[in-house]
């Protein structure tokens, strides 16, 4: 079948499952490149359609198209959609049991699914690299791409393995890479990471005509939010740097008559997913959140998001602000600031970076804690406890964590906050000890729930620990999470297994061999945060820039020949409220023209602020274009 048949399949898959007549522009040149067998790189902005690049041609493809992602959730919830919409589609994520992991994989390999979803983190296990080889793959997507940059505002270092763990199926496979944030130091690491041969790149630049940027410098941020909370109209966001922050800010916004919500990791998976759903349907207007809010939701009238704290880098900035106006409709993104914040986060960023010696003692005190030996490899990840980490160290929590986030990005251990609660669970017999011991039980509903329990969890669970989401585990054995808790108490006092739950609380696991000595030197430790620095410079530059912010964020993301002005920005506006120029005098005088209008009339018809129409009625006064009326100073007419 040659490309043009392929497209033209393509669309017709556009319109069966997804309801859509055309592609957006930009897509369309994307599902070409795919279709053709190009290697392809895609820059679009948050909310400009990313997704279906891959998720269309997978539908036409032969075999299966795997896409990589680092968002547990987003995969989840693409998956399900995908689902409702009647394509074959699912994910492999640490949420699932091992021996739920090999079906899938099994059913993959039989031509079950048109699109795998995965972590990274799962292509380097000896299950899929001894799987991948049998399954016919067509494509490798990768999403959130800047990950595998070191100059990528979120780099995870696993990124950068993933052209060695898919080497058994890399031949002759189209490879997919897409982003929201790159600048063109990034991209060019993206393709030489992925060892892209003179690949595709697509862009759909990154301006938003509709969004007008807003930096408030204010000592008093409460005191403006209150004010632009009261002029705003439809649902919008807040985005706070932490928990406590987002907890203080959404109490004192419900005292001061708002509706607003918290939302942070550190609520249950449930109440964040119903957080969402009401944000989403307009019953919650506002919603005070953290970064972890936002990705992959789907909001197309977000009329305005407030930061009020600020970013760390441009990236993370332009992808939150970026959630509000999807729909094309004009829009507010609005950063406050006061005069000493940039200063502290500044700080904030050098005064967490621990030094070699801090790390050392927080890699060993964490393995300690894992009883794990010099020379021992772990298979799972298992719970981090940051009090016993602390102790075992002599640091502080504060560089205990900072420690623990360096080394997940130098590579050396992978961290991961579980989004659902999990169980970890170790049963204390062989196999045929336990079956021993099931068969002399008089209880037939014990027996059933151990048995249950023991093919769930799959054959590892008898020589370690093995985690396992505790809602899938529930659903499983249709039970609540009060039996389930109940269950396994009874059976870890009566020595037939050890369990754990974790909540909201962190995992990881070394990815290596436990070193005799830290294996990083203090350049290499220090590279990260002195890049950190540099994004955090930039967006210095974005708050004190008295140029158009618009164009700041398209010459950082790379873009050419960007227009001086666009018009609006606060910047811009406030340039445009300083200077008359011709184009604001021949309005002004084409108007009067018509007839003598009073003051409210001519801001009416111009849509200016107050400001600058008395600006321009002034200057055109001073150079007698115009002259007010005798009996209503409020009114002018063209001299004569």
């Amino acid at each position: 079948m040659n490309n043009d048949d392929l497209f033209l399949r393509a669309k017709a898959s556009l319109k069966s499952h997804w309801g859509f007549d055309d592609f957006r522009p930009g897509q369309d040149e994307v599902v070409r490149s795919v279709l053709s067998g190009n290697n392809t790189v895609v820059l679009f902005p948050t909310g400009g359609g990313k997704s279906l690049c891959y998720q269309v041609p997978a539908t036409v493809l032969d075999g299966i198209t795997i896409v990589i992602s680092p968002l547990v959730a987003l995969m989840q919830d693409q998956v399900f959609q995908l689902q409702k919409k009647g394509v074959s589609a699912t994910f492999i994520n640490s949420t699932i049991s091992g021996s739920e992991v090999e079906q899938r994989l099994i059913n993959a390999r039989n031509g079950m699914y048109k699109l795998l979803y995965c972590a990274p983190e799962r292509l380097e296990t000896t299950l899929w690299q001894n799987m991948m080889p049998d399954l016919t793959v067509s494509m490798i997507a990768i999403d959130e791409a800047h990950c595998i940059s070191e100059w990528g505002h979120d780099f995870r270092p696993v990124y950068r393995r993933i052209p060695d763990m898919m080497a058994s199926v890399a031949d002759n496979i189209r490879w997919l890479a897409l982003t929201a944030t790159a600048t063109p130091e990034v991209r060019s690491d993206i393709i030489g990471a992925l060892k892209l041969d003179n690949p595709e790149v697509i862009s759909r630049g990154f301006n938003r005509p509709n969004l007008k940027w807003w930096v408030i410098r204010e000592e008093q941020k409460k005191r403006r939010l209150r004010e632009i909370l009261t002029k705003a109209s439809g649902s919008g966001l807040i985005y706070a740097g932490t928990r406590a922050g987002c907890e203080h800010l959404s109490d004192w916004l419900t005292r001061q008559g708002w509706h607003c919500e918290p939302y942070h990791a550190g609520l249950g998976s449930q109440e964040r997913e119903d957080i969402q759903n009401r944000w989403i349907d307009g019953t919650l207007p506002l919603v005070a959140a953290t970064n972890a809010f936002g990705m992959g939701i789907d909001k197309p009238d977000c009329r305005f998001v407030i930061h009020y704290d600020i970013s760390k880098s441009m990236e993370a900035y332009y992808q939150e602000a970026g959630r509000a106006g999807r729909d094309g409709k004009e829009s507010y993104p609005i950063l406050l600031v006061r005069p000493a914040d940039l200063q502290s986060a500044k700080k904030a960023i050098k005064d967490s970076w621990p030094d070699r010696n801090q790390l050392s003692l927080t890699y060993s005190a964490v393995c300690d804690h894992w009883n794990l030996a010099a020379g021992s490899e772990m298979d799972d990840v298992r719970k981090i406890d940051i009090e016993q980490v602390c102790k075992r160290s002599g640091l502080s929590p504060r560089l205990v964590w900072s420690g623990i986030r360096i080394m997940d990005q130098l590579g050396v251990l992978k961290l991961a906050r579980t989004e659902e609660p999990k169980a970890g669970i170790l049963i204390l017999s062989s196999r045929d000890g336990l079956q021993d011991r099931l068969s002399r039980m008089d209880k037939p509903a014990k027996r059933e729930f151990i048995d249950n329990l023991s093919r769930i969890m799959g054959p590892a669970v008898y020589n370690r620990m093995v985690y396992i989401e505790e809602r899938h585990l529930r659903n499983h054995l249709q039970i609540t999470g009060k039996m389930l808790a109940n269950g396994l108490e009874i059976l870890q006092k009566e020595g037939i297994i050890k369990y754990e739950l974790i909540r909201n609380e962190p995992v990881g696991r070394i990815l290596e061999a436990r070193y005799q000595r830290f294996p990083h030197n203090d350049k290499e430790i220090l590279a990260h945060r002195n890049r950190l620095l540099k994004k955090f410079d930039y967006m210095t530059g974005f708050v004190e820039t008295k140029s158009c912010r618009s164009r700041y964020i398209r010459i950082y993301f790379g873009e050419k020949e960007v227009p001086l002005r666009c018009g609006n920005c606060d910047n811009c506006l406030q340039t445009r409220e300083n200077h008359v120029t011709n184009d604001d005098i021949r309005k002004v005088a084409s108007l009067l023209r018509e007839e003598p209008m009073g003051f409210k009339v001519l801001q009416k018809k111009t849509r200016w602020q107050r400001s600058h129409l008395k600006k321009v009625l002034a200057h055109m006064m001073r150079e007698e274009h115009i002259t007010q009326l005798e009996d209503d100073t409020e009114s002018y007419s063209i001299s004569s």
